[in-house]
């Protein structure tokens, strides 16, 4: 498996050599709101462009990755809290807990009366 990588990764640099060796005699200027840049190579153009991007996309993943960490974090917090109440319920006697129940009130107001 590590030979195919690396030969991928070798042809995918040969691959990127020649685009710039084709296009190194073209050259560009870069035009941002009134900043204009000096004339460059379009492949340097073209490569600044992918790694601004590739940066702009991490730093995003990062923060959705900071967020499903702190939503994890919560999740486990109520999970424990969930599971402590589940023992405690579990191990509540059944003296207490018939005598933490409410007594039943009368069905009717009569039958009250009576007893």
């Amino acid at each position: 498996m590590w030979l195919i990588k690396w030969i991928v990764g070798i042809l995918l640099i040969l691959v990127i050599l020649g685009f710039a060796l084709q296009n190194q005699h073209q050259v560009v200027q870069v035009n941002v709101g009134n900043w204009v840049s000096s004339e460059m190579p379009l492949y340097f153009v073209i490569y600044i462009s992918f790694a601004l991007g590739m940066v702009t996309s991490i730093l995003f993943a990062l923060v959705k990755v900071y967020q499903l960490k702190m939503e994890n974090r919560k999740t486990k917090r109520e999970r424990d809290e969930l599971k402590e109440e589940i023992l405690k319920l579990r191990n509540l006697s059944i003296d207490e807990e018939t005598s933490a129940l409410p007594k039943p009130a009368p069905k009717n107001a009569d039958a009250a009366k009576e007893s």
